[in-house]
């Protein structure tokens, strides 16, 4: 996408993931019996693998790799569908083939060993530079708090309810906003500090549910509603930035990787809640509240890429830090 229509397309698209929330409430409260449950809202997920047929891969990845020719194919195809002409074939040519290339990896036979070290060397390569390795600690921190405090807030229904189900219902409704309003804001105040603030309100509002008592259920729901607009925003928010501060050259690996790191923070998250929980009713907000703080100030770390150009290989990524240090030593010379 091009930048201007970036976030609101990054944001838009998972108003179907807060819409299922809320049927999902409804289904629950229908199908009382799990395994029913799970084969009801799982069964349609076969409807999306025809669908992959239907997408062309990144011209930017294609050519990134090498694939010039396959790059060529999707522009023209999108130049067809909007009404632009392209350049002559040959500047064309001549403009992808510019473009650095990652190494190639030499063809092998196949063995249980080349693919546990092309795994390894797939981990190791968001590892491998200080800045990459820097974006890559930070997302991985913000994915796993942002995983754990969401997931942690809509299994918190039982607690902070006394109707589980319209409170799943309310927290996908709460989620529409979250997605919508953020837009003019990432737009506006840029990606880093959206991020941060979404996370420290959410804080906020996680320790604020720490100090609520039992019996004031509507505030309680109240605050829970306002945390998850927060942290919607603030995951959302991670997974449209982190798309853009890895490179093209690992940005699937990075983004893939991070991803899997936020099923840790919500495999963590039922623990958190039912077994701390069983104890002491505010810990698990404090937990919560305190990742979410946590990631909040590690934000502060990262580079911002509103208006930016995103680098393409992990080279250009470190090239641009040196420039951008030395720019800084510059100034305060």
């Amino acid at each position: 996408m091009e930048p201007k229509v970036r976030p609101a397309v990054g944001y838009v698209i998972y108003i179907s993931w807060a819409l299922a929330m809320m049927v999902y409430g409804g289904f629950g409260f229908l199908i009382r019996d799990w395994r029913l449950l799970q084969t009801v809202v799982t069964l349609p997920g076969f409807l999306i693998i025809p669908g992959l047929w239907l997408i062309d891969e990144s011209p930017r990845w294609l050519i990134v790799n090498g694939r010039w020719r396959e790059a060529l194919q999707v522009l023209t195809k999108v130049s067809r569908w909007h009404g632009v002409d392209l350049p002559p074939e040959a500047e064309m040519k001549a403009l992808v083939e510019e473009q650095p290339e990652v190494d190639k990896i030499e063809t092998q036979p196949f063995s249980l060993q080349r693919l546990l070290s092309a795994i390894k060397d797939e981990i190791v390569i968001l590892f491998r530079t200080p800045r990459l390795r820097m974006i890559t600690v930070c997302v991985f921190l913000g994915y796993t708090m942002a995983s754990m405090v969401y997931f942690g807030l809509s299994l918190s229904g039982g607690t902070i309810s006394d109707n589980p189900y319209v409170f799943m219902t309310l927290s996908g409704l709460m989620e529409v906003p979250a997605y919508t309003f953020t837009i003019p804001v990432v737009q506006r105040f840029g990606r880093k500090y959206t991020l941060a603030t979404c996370f420290l309100l959410s804080a906020l509002v996680l320790f604020a549910l720490a100090v609520i008592p039992a019996g004031y259920s509507v505030a309680g729901v109240a605050l829970a509603m306002m945390g998850k607009v927060c942290i919607t925003a603030g995951f959302q928010t991670i997974i449209f930035f982190s798309s853009e501060l890895f490179p093209t050259e690992v940005r699937s690996r990075g983004v893939s990787a991070a991803f899997m790191m936020s099923r840790i923070g919500s495999m963590v998250s039922p623990f958190i809640t039912d077994l701390v929980g069983s104890v002491y009713r505010w810990a698990p907000f404090v937990v919560f509240g305190a990742g979410a703080l946590l990631s909040g100030a590690v934000t502060f770390l990262l580079p911002e890429t509103k208006g930016q150009k995103l680098p393409d290989t992990v080279a250009q990524l470190e090239e641009k830090s040196c420039q951008q240090d030395k720019l800084s030593v510059t100034q305060v010379s």
